[in-house]
C-alpha cells in the first residue's frame, strides 16, 4: 500500500517512520509543499492522511486537492479542540465537517471518504503501539466500509487494534477523547506519552477481537 501522508510535523514525521518499519510506502509531503508535489502525492496514493492542524486540512480541501478523491480514503486525525478561537460549532466534530467539505455533490462516490482515525494517538506513540503488553486500541469513525477497511488495514500494519466506532457522527466522541487524554497527560506529567486499550475483562487480561462493518 503507499500512503500518502500531507504535512511533515511530528505526526506527519512519525506516521511516515511507522509506514516505513511496516514494510508499506510513505510519501510525505510538508503541508504548504508546491502545488505539483502535492499533485504528485495525490496520484500515486492508495490512501491519504492528513496530518496538519484543522484550519490546514480545511484549506486543503476546499482547494483544487478537495476534488481529487476519487473514491479513495482520506485519514482525518486533527483535533480542532485545540483551536483558538473555536472552528467547529457545537454539537458538532472537526471529522464531519472535513468529511463534508470532501465529498463530490455533482459526482457522488468520486469524493473523498473520510475516516476520523489515528487523533487519540500521539506522535510519540506511533513507533511503540503497546500498552501494557497490549496493542493501543485505534478507534475509526467512517461512514463508508470501504474507507473503514483501508484504515483498519493500516491500522493492523503498524501494529495496532482497530475498532469500528461508528459512523462519522461519532468522531465528536473521538475528538473529546483526545482532550481528556491529553487533560490526563498534562496532569500527570506524562509529556503526551499516553495511549488506551478498550477490551473486554477476562480474568487478568482484557482482550479484543476488533470486526469491521461489511459492505
Amino acid at each position: 500500500m503507499t500512503v500518502g501522508i500531507v504535512g511533515r510535523g511530528r505526526m506527519g514525521r512519525g506516521l511516515a517512520e511507522a509506514v516505513r518499519q511496516a514494510g508499506l510506502h510513505p510519501l510525505l509531503v510538508p503541508g504548504r509543499a508546491d502545488p505539483r508535489r502535492v499533485a504528485d502525492l495525490l496520484d500515486r496514493a492508495a490512501l491519504v492522511v492528513l496530518a496538519v492542524p484543522f484550519p490546514a486540512a480545511v484549506e486543503f480541501l476546499r482547494g483544487p486537492a478537495g476534488r481529487r478523491g476519487r473514491g479513495r480514503t482520506l485519514v482525518d486525525p486533527t483535533n480542532p479542540v485545540f483551536c483558538e478561537p473555536p472552528m467547529v460549532p457545537p454539537g458538532r466534530s472537526g471529522g464531519e465537517l472535513l468529511a463534508e467539505l470532501a465529498a463530490d455533490p455533482d459526482h457522488p462516490g468520486e469524493g473523498w471518504r473520510v475516516a476520523k482515525a489515528f487523533n487519540t494517538v500521539p506522535a510519540g506513540v506511533l513507533a511503540r503501539c503497546r500498552v501494557n503488553g497490549l496493542p493501543v486500541s485505534l478507534p475509526v469513525a467512517a461512514d463508508h466500509p470501504a474507507a473503514l477497511r483501508d484504515v483498519f488495514a493500516l491500522a493492523r500494519a503498524l501494529g495496532f487494534a482497530p475498532l469500528d466506532a461508528g459512523g462519522i457522527r461519532t468522531a465528536r466522541h473521538l475528538e473529546a477523547l483526545t482532550g481528556l487524554l491529553m487533560a490526563v497527560s498534562d496532569r500527570q506529567g506524562l509529556r503526551g506519552q499516553i495511549s488506551i486499550h478498550i477490551g473486554v475483562p477476562s480474568g487478568d487480561r482484557t482482550v479484543w477481537e476488533p470486526a469491521c462493518r461489511a459492505g
